[in-house]
């Protein structure tokens, strides 16, 4: 049986009430959505100073000496998320505390794929570093090791000696040909989803709506993988090789049959089975946008299971979502800032 970091619930349940009221204050310092449009008008050093007034002003005067602009802020939000999130693991205990740890693990995972990537192009180890966001359950000095690999094999070895599922000897077999990465990193985005499922037991009804949340988080990653791999031009069955199982709404024989249909009708069906016109968008805007609106959905998602169970994981969960959408957001418009995009262009990047 493979090793995986991920383990079953425990028993005992956890400090819900104290973890739901932190969250509580945690989320009502999240930006406004009028911020962002102020955000806009401002060039990024100003940028910095609002930032710096908000609940980012530790990491921004921690960096303020050594970086300055986008930069500085760049860094700042790495460094905010991952503190953020591990300030919540702090003070989370028994059941709820592993629940949000298997939920968090998807950081790992891109930490992976971020190294992978590095590696297999030979980025610098300092490149790849900068680039992680430490806020899974692999440390600064794990993150650094891996970055530190000479080849993408020892990587994946090293991984294995962690605790991490390895790929499949096929698999390899067929990486060491062809050098494309893409169906590794689908096996851990596969092997995450997997176990993060499994690990959710019991049968009560906060775990059956939890189990129901991260469902539907895999309908949303296979819509957004499925779109952006269709207006790619990637063949029918090809595509179904990167869909995850164990979605509640797109079950595999739908996503098979969305993946033989043209891109309009295709997104039309994916609408249809969510029962979610996702603000009207159409196929022509782009993958881009099409990822965005099925990100707001899931958010819609996570904010009406929270306020039906409000004493469970899941107001954590949605605060979780959105403190990655607001760091998102930022991101894009410092990209937009840099790139001397029009407002109006990074507007409808956010999708306000």
């Amino acid at each position: 049986m493979t090793m995986s970091i991920f383990h079953h619930l425990p028993l005992n349940r956890g400090n819900y009430p104290y973890v739901t009221a932190r969250i509580k204050g945690k989320k009502r310092n999240l930006l406004g959505a009028d911020v962002y449009p102020k955000l806009m008008k401002m060039q990024p050093s100003q940028i910095a100073r609002l930032l710096g007034e908000t609940t980012y002003r530790e990491e921004m005067l921690a960096l303020a000496q050594r970086y300055s602009g986008s930069e500085l802020t760049e860094k700042a939000l790495t460094m905010n998320l991952a503190r953020v999130y591990r300030d919540i693991l702090s003070f989370s205990k028994g059941e709820l505390r592993e629940m949000i740890k298997e939920y968090l693990a998807i950081w790992d995972v891109r930490n992976i794929k971020t190294i992978l990537r590095g590696v297999e192009h030979s980025i610098s180890r300092e490149e790849i570093v900068e680039s992680l966001i430490p806020a899974g359950s692999l440390s600064e000095g794990a993150l650094n090791e891996l970055a530190s690999q000479e080849s993408t094999e020892a990587v994946i070895d090293l991984l294995k000696q962690m605790g991490f599922a390895a790929p499949p000897q096929e698999m390899m077999a067929r990486f060491t040909n062809t050098r494309n990465l893409s169906e590794i990193e689908d096996f851990y985005d596969r092997q995450y989803y997997s176990n993060l499922l499994d690990a959710i037991r019991g049968k009560s009804k906060p775990i059956r709506i939890y189990r129901l949340f991260v469902q539907t988080e895999i309908d949303v990653v296979n819509a957004k993988n499925l779109m952006k791999l269709k207006l790619e031009g990637l063949k029918p069955d090809k595509i179904m090789n990167y869909m995850i199982p164990g979605g509640a709404r797109i079950p595999p024989d739908a996503l098979r049959n969305i993946s033989n249909m043209e891109t309009s009708e295709a997104l039309g069906e994916i609408k249809t089975l969510l029962k979610d016109e996702l603000n009207g968008v159409s196929a022509d805007v782009g993958a881009q946008r099409i990822a965005l609106e099925l990100d707001h959905y899931l958010m819609r998602m996570s904010d009406k299971l929270a306020h039906i169970q409000p004493l469970s994981v899941i107001p954590v969960i949605d605060f979780i979502i959105r403190k990655k959408k607001e760091v998102d957001f930022i991101r894009i418009i410092l990209k937009g800032k840099d790139n001397h995009l029009s407002e109006d262009m990074i507007k409808e990047l956010l999708v306000l």
